[in-house]
C-alpha cells in the first residue's frame, strides 16, 4: 500500500478521533492504535536512504545538510568508510525502541561496505534529546563504545544543549573522522 495514503487514513482517523461521539478515553485509546500502527508501518516501510544524511525531523536547513554530506562523501572517498546520519521524529518511534530502530535502518540501508562492515550510523532525535551511534562490526574493533560515548558527550552534545544540531552533527563527524584516521594510520 502507498504510504502516502496509509497516512491520508491515519490522519483521517485522527480526525474522526476527536468527534464529540467519541470518549476522551475512546479518543486516546484510538490515537494510541493510530501511533502505534503508523511505526510498525515506519518500520516495516523505511524510506530509501537519500544521500549521507537524511533529516526526517527537518532540523537542519537544505544548505546544512549538502555541508555535511559533502563531508561525508569527501571522506568515503578517501577511506571507503560510509557514516549516514539520520534524524528520526518521535512519532516514529517509542523512546524505548529508539536504539532498536537505529539498528535496524542501519542494517537495512546497510551502512558500510559489503565485506568490510565499515558503516557508522548517527541517529538522532531531537524530541527525545536521545543520540545513537551504531558502529558495523568492521568499525568496532578500532572505536569502541567507551570511544563512541567520549566523542557523544564531548563533541555532538554541548551544540544539542545550545540548540545548534547542524554544529553538534558537523562537530562530531569531524572528531569521529579525526580519530579514525588516526586508528587508520597506526594500522
Amino acid at each position: 500500500m502507498d504510504r502516502n495514503l496509509i497516512l491520508l487514513f491515519l490522519f483521517f482517523l485522527i480526525n474522526i478521533s476527536f468527534s464529540q461521539t467519541i470518549s476522551k478515553k475512546q479518543s486516546d485509546s484510538l490515537k494510541q492504535e493510530i501511533v502505534k500502527t503508523y511505526r510498525e508501518v515506519y518500520w516495516s516501510a523505511l524510506p530509501k536512504q537519500k544521500g549521507w544524511v537524511n533529516d526526517y525531523e527537518k532540523i537542519l536547513s537544505d544548505n546544512e545538510e549538502k555541508k555535511l554530506d559533502s563531508l561525508i562523501s569527501k571522506y568515503e572517498r578517501e577511506t571507503s568508510i560510509e557514516i549516514a546520519i539520520v534524524t528520526i521524529d518521535t512519532i516514529k518511534v517509542a523512546e524505548n525502541n529508539f536504539e532498536a530502530l537505529s539498528l535496524h535502518i542501519a542494517k537495512t540501508w546497510g551502512v558500510g561496505k559489503k565485506g568490510k562492515d565499515n558503516g557508522i550510523l548517527i541517529a538522532f532525535s531531537k524530541g527525545y534529546k536521545n543520540i545513537r551511534i551504531q558502529n558495523g562490526n568492521g568499525i568496532e574493533k578500532i572505536f569502541s563504545n567507551e570511544d563512541t560515548s567520549k566523542i557523544i558527550e564531548n563533541d555532538f552534545i554541548p551544540e544539542f544543549k545550545k540548540g545548534n544540531y547542524y554544529q553538534g552533527l558537523a562537530n562530531g563527524i569531524i572528531k569521529i573522522m579525526e580519530y579514525l584516521r588516526g586508528k587508520i594510520q597506526e594500522d
